[in-house]
């Protein structure tokens, strides 16, 4: 085993874990806002917002009434201003 003395002003103390850096992130990621849309809305939530079935909620969507975002893998989801106009169109229908 080889011994290797420190220069000056370096300790032998423990090195910190390394922050793990998602692929296509850049250090001043925090610094740029970000394009991705806000938060979004499932099925199940626009159910228990407008307090609802699922199934009425889903019948809205794939009759047209409440526009909606199709994602890869099968994902339905709504933008929540879209479901605000949803309702405000609905209760001005009544």
């Amino acid at each position: 085993m080889t011994v290797i003395s420190l220069q000056g002003g370096q300790s032998q103390g423990t090195v910190p874990p390394r922050t793990r850096i998602k692929s296509g992130d850049s250090g001043s990621a925090g610094d740029r806002k970000s394009s991705a849309p806000g938060p979004l809305l499932t099925i199940r939530d626009v159910a228990a917002l407008t307090q609802v079935s699922y199934w009425t909620a889903r019948g809205w969507i794939e009759g047209g009434k409440l526009p909606c975002l199709r994602l890869p893998g099968r994902l339905i989801r709504v933008r929540p201003a879209a479901l605000e106009r949803f309702l405000v169109a609905a209760e001005a229908s009544r």
